[in-house]
């Protein structure tokens, strides 16, 4: 169930809520006065890791998707550029090797860290989505490889340029900026509906007629 956002200090939404923003539908992962980290609901679309077939993250073709057209989309359908707050990403590898160090980025992917430690509240997925982790690194013979999640939430790997495979965007969402935009939404919804209310009484319509038509 997605819930509205009242408040005008901090965002009235629990850890597992979802809400929409910028057109897209978003699981709170962890909620605070300032911030609201956020997964996609479902996967989005299908794309590859990396077009030139690497593991690391902070210089794939999916990272670059994500914080360009991406995010562009997001603003577009009323999302505030200013809204993401810079996710600090870990790119310690599923073996625990750090050659690939840490990436900051306004649009992510979750780690198989954050992912184990969110888990009780991340609904499968219609796909099977991108982790950030690599299964290993360059070093240790594995640059082509990242984990991901299964349908059934269970994490596995693939090779970084298999374009079938799902995206699950991230991001941190600034609570001040994120309430702004619904109680903009909420005015716009609560003016449709004075609206359909001056329509009906001019058209000597009763309301209740007007907003039960078409539901069983």
């Amino acid at each position: 169930m997605k819930k509205e956002i009242t408040t005008t200090t901090a965002p009235a939404i629990e850890a597992g809520a979802k809400f929409t923003f910028g057109g897209i539908d978003w699981i709170a992962l962890e909620v605070a006065p300032d911030y609201v980290l956020s997964l996609a609901a479902d996967v989005i679309e299908q794309r590859a890791f990396d077009t030139k077939e690497k593991n690391d993250f902070a210089s794939s073709s999916l990272r670059a998707y994500l914080n360009g057209e991406f995010l562009k989309r997001l603003v577009k359908a009323g999302a505030p550029e200013a809204a993401f707050i810079p996710l600090n990403i870990d790119l310690t590898s599923d073996d625990g090797l750090k050659d690939y160090g840490t990436d900051t980025a306004k649009i992510g992917l979750i780690s198989c860290e954050q992912y184990r430690r969110f888990r009780s509240i991340i609904p499968n997925a219609s796909d099977w989505w991108w982790t950030c982790t690599p299964y290993s690194t360059e070093r240790n013979g594995y640059a082509r490889i990242v984990r991901y999640v299964s349908t059934d939430g269970t994490l596995l790997s693939n090779y970084a340029y298999h374009g079938s495979s799902g995206v699950r965007p991230l991001c941190c969402l600034k609570s001040e900026i994120l309430v702004s935009a619904y109680d903009e939404e909420a005015k716009k919804r609560s003016d449709a509906l004075d609206m359909m209310k001056h329509l009906a009484a001019a058209f000597d319509v009763k309301p209740e007629e007007v907003f039960s038509e078409g539901r069983e």
